[in-house]
């Protein structure tokens, strides 16, 4: 929908900071369209964008049930404004914003919805926790937010919490009196001194998630490297798993185990029945370069069900079983796996988007063999994959080695290939028909490379020039010959 929004016009997209505003003509129109004018002026104050240093004056917040003063350089907000009508107000990537005064919410009993989201601010004042009707409280990336009240516990009809981005340390208890949560997302901090790493061991009190038995979108982001997750990932994976109406969950497991949790099947997840979400499974290292490009990492994000294994060795069961409701993978430095088929090509079979990367065990993409042993279902194999990376893998000599399946990489439009030293050939005969509708291949420091495609004889010759013609592909890469 938004993309559509966008490419109407609609609706501004900035890919620097993430995030999409209305055009200021089309916000008009659509305020006359709903609001008379006269009385739009009165209700609403729409002043985003506007490259003020100041709020306006405390008498124009009278009466007004929005106000919108996004994207400005505002520094200070008035003390105590009196707004008893006032329901939204929308202050986010005001930069400058550092302190909000303690009695500023003390006059908008009515408030549902509060944007703070990328703003300076260092904490919340106590204020903000008499909105008792507040229902959306939005500190998405306030970086200088550190603690969370237990006051927060008041806000009882609070429905959608973002925290996400910020540098909180613990999430208080008081978090599970939220009972009409839909949506928490939240980013945790890790302590760097032992005092405070002391402090706050239990990086979210037992009990306060499966209390939350509404949620239906959660997202821990938490380090890597963070001992207080590692210690209590188990137990908030099990209570989430209590959660009946959870439908979008972003989490890392530092455990594959962890992953049995979620009782997947063959077919459905039994429970919870997860639309939407994005795994990291395994033992990552947080202080090691990523090797991935920017474009790389969006097109992953992009996919509603993202499996990221990291650090892991061979294909377990539980990955397996994840892998068979994903829509992209990525396969970041598998100690032992030798062919990605290993992890089964029936559970690949709705992946559209594929990255893999320093697997240094790794010698084929595809056996063939795998496939026939695994099903007489010809459409068995990676028959929805559009995208592919391969990178620094040491030891890969083929793409596919054994008999062809006729249904693999028929959608795939994207290939890129990067640091394979071993990789000598990307194509056989057999193969090229199958990549018919590639758009683009990119191939980088893969030395051993001499031709696109592997001919023993001129009749695959023929074969392949014939493909090779009608291949539709940009082609990007150091030195071939057919």
């Amino acid at each position: 929908m938004l993309e559509t929004l966008i490419n109407f016009s609609l609706l501004d997209y900035e890919q620097e900071i993430e995030f999409v505003k209305m055009k200021k003509k089309i916000r008009y129109i659509l305020l006359e369209y709903i609001v008379p004018t006269e009385e739009a002026q009165v209700l609403f104050l729409i002043n985003g964008g506007m490259g003020l240093t100041k709020p306006p004056k405390v008498e124009q917040w009278e009466g007004l049930i929005e106000i919108c003063l996004m994207d400005n350089d505002i520094s200070e907000l008035p003390i105590s404004p009196s707004c008893p009508k006032l329901r939204k107000s929308f202050l986010e990537r005001n930069y400058k914003l550092r302190i909000i005064t303690p009695s500023f919410f003390d006059n908008m009993p009515a408030l549902q919805v509060l944007n703070l989201s990328r703003t300076s601010i260092k904490s919340l004042p106590e204020s903000l926790f008499k909105l008792f009707n507040l229902r959306r409280l939005f500190l998405n990336r306030c970086v200088l937010i550190t603690t969370l009240s237990p006051e927060v516990g008041e806000l009882k009809q609070l429905e959608v919490l973002d925290l996400e981005g910020t540098e909180i340390m613990i999430l208080p208890k008081e978090v599970g009196q939220l009972t009409n949560l839909t949506c928490l997302e939240i980013s945790f901090f890790e302590p760097t001194s032992r005092r405070s790493l002391k402090q706050s061991r239990e990086i979210i009190p037992c009990g306060a998630i499966s209390a939350l038995y509404l949620l239906e979108e959660l997202n821990i982001d938490t380090s890597y490297d963070d001992k207080r997750w590692n210690a209590s990932a188990e137990e908030v994976i099990s209570e989430l798993c209590r959660l009946q109406w959870l439908h979008t969950l972003k989490v890392y497991l530092p455990k594959v185990e962890f992953l049995s949790y979620f009782n997947w099947n063959e077919e459905k997840m039994v429970f919870p029945s997860l639309s939407y979400f994005k795994f990291t499974v395994g033992h990552h290292v947080e202080h090691i370069i990523s090797r991935l490009s920017s474009d790389t990492e969006l097109e992953l994000e992009r996919h509603d069900r993202y499996l990221r294994y990291v650090n892991g060795e061979g294909a377990p069961g539980d990955i397996k079983k994840v892998l068979r409701h994903s829509t992209a993978l990525f396969l970041d430095r598998n100690s032992t796996i030798s062919k990605l088929s290993d992890f089964g090509c029936r559970n690949m079979m709705q992946l559209k988007c594929l990255v893999a990367g320093q697997c240094n065990n790794l010698q084929a993409i595809i056996d063939g063999n795998q496939i026939e042993s695994s099903s007489s279902d010809a459409t068995v194999g990676l028959i929805s994959l559009e995208y592919m990376h391969i990178y620094y893998m040491k030891n890969l000599s083929s793409i596919w080695e054994g008999p062809v399946n006729n249904s693999s990489f028929n959608l795939l439009k994207y290939l890129i290939l990067r640091k394979c030293p071993e990789l000598t050939n990307v194509f056989t005969p057999g193969l090229l028909a199958n990549f018919s509708n590639l758009e683009e291949l990119t191939i980088h420091d893969c030395p051993k490379i001499t031709s696109l495609a592997a001919v023993s004889c001129r009749c695959d010759l023929r074969a392949a020039v014939s493909c090779l013609y009608d291949l539709k592909a940009d082609v990007s890469c150091r030195g071939y010959d057919l």
